[in-house]
């Protein structure tokens, strides 16, 4: 599927701003370059245009805003960038983006493969990409209809404005915090499961919606659930091509940029399972999640609990696979941390593999007083 053409080029200055970022990452930018982004981030706030639109996104991790550094890192504004651009399609809006990012993610990887050895596991990585674009092209986009991804982004082959959105994306979050070819897996596969996590969120409320205004939909919805849980495990397949060695030259670089930052995952689990108190203490390292710590947000009633109480052995099925599904991709990411990160603790402030490892089974969770909460917006991608 091709979604990210060669054929454009970023606007006025955009294109040197992106290759000073490029040129050997961005841990090596001085003091100087770095109050020139800020500046040029607050110019383009000011500006009008593409641009100044473009700039804004080139820019953003470098302004004074109070911006937690795994947003920094994965750059995910430019995501919410890209989904603001079809409002009325989200679904197909974030399939689109993970396409192009695995796209821009190949073509790194085939640029580089000359120069790579055996040790590097390149063929592998290539084939397991392949299959993961297979995949994603699979995943069904509507209720009640046969279009899938790939007929999508077929459909879109010949419109301009699509292509070049598609270019800015890709061009405007791939930028590394090291010089090590390696680190474009990790902070694209990043970026993929920050989507997942979001399109599972999706189709989790719109289930648990559904359910509770009896119009029939939720068995399509469950079922489109099942297919977009598995993401997760489909993306970090490609991940561990990745060895612990390559892992650990880059590593350190990117810093304070830790995962457990991420507001898409713990939105995720919250409208999954509920609210789990044992987060509370990681929630309060960061401002940005203390909301999930207070109502309306610690409240909200999950899809296990709106599921259970139907009592339609069909939507209960289904909830076993997608929690199946997760639980998998949960002992994944433990299994991750305690071999690629062994007695090391945890970017962001945690011990590392031991506290992925306190959340890998959820059924120990205390029942919290929930509350529809209809005013909420549940359904965005959720960015700083």
């Amino acid at each position: 599927m091709k979604t990210v053409p060669g054929t454009f080029e970023l606007p006025g200055q955009c294109d040197n701003v992106a290759w000073l970022q490029e040129k050997a990452g961005r841990q090596a930018l001085t003091a100087a370059e770095r109050d020139l982004l800020c500046r040029l981030y607050g110019e383009a706030c000011a500006g009008q245009g593409t641009a100044s639109e473009v700039m804004r996104l080139l820019t953003r991790s470098f302004s004074r805003e109070p911006i937690p550094e795994y947003y920094r890192y994965a750059n995910l504004h430019v995501y919410a960038w890209f989904l603001d651009q079809s409002p009325a399609e989200p679904v197909a809006g974030a399939v689109l983006a993970l396409d192009a990012t695995l796209a821009a993610l190949e073509a790194v990887e085939r640029r580089a493969a000359p120069r790579l050895t055996e040790a590097d596991h390149t063929e592998e990585r290539l084939k397991r990409l392949n299959a993961l674009r297979e995949q994603v092209g699979r995943l069904p986009v509507k209720i009640g209809s046969e279009a899938n991804v790939a007929e999508i982004i077929k459909g879109r082959g010949d419109d301009g404005m699509a292509l070049w959105q598609a270019f800015v994306l890709t061009r405007c979050s791939g930028f590394l915090a090291s010089n090590d070819h390696h680190e474009h897996i990790f902070l694209r596969t990043v970026q993929a499961c920050e989507l997942a996590f979001y399109l599972i969120r999706y189709f989790t409320v719109r289930a648990r919606l559904s359910i509770g205004r009896g119009d029939g939909q939720a068995p399509a919805l469950m079922a489109q659930l099942v297919h977009y849980a598995e993401l997760p495990n489909h993306i970090f397949h490609v991940l561990q091509t990745l060895t612990p060695d390559l892992f650990l030259t880059f590593r350190d670089a990117t810093g304070e940029a830790s995962a457990v930052q991420s507001l898409n995952y713990h939105l995720m689990e919250l409208v999954m399972y509920g609210h789990d108190a044992r987060k509370v203490e990681a929630y309060l390292r960061f401002e940005h999640l203390h909301e999930l710590t207070v109502p309306p947000l610690r409240s909200v009633r999950p899809l296990r609990d709106t599921v259970l109480g139907a009592g339609d052995p069909d939507l209960t099925e289904a909830l076993d696979a997608v929690e199946r599904t997760l639980l998998t991709w949960r002992g994944r990411h433990y299994g991750f941390g305690r071999r690629y990160l062994p007695g090391v603790k945890g970017s962001g402030g945690t011990e590392g593999a031991g506290y992925l490892k306190r959340f890998v089974q959820k059924d120990n969770l205390v029942p919290e007083p929930i509350t529809t909460a209809p005013e909420l917006d549940m359904l965005g991608f959720a960015y700083r």
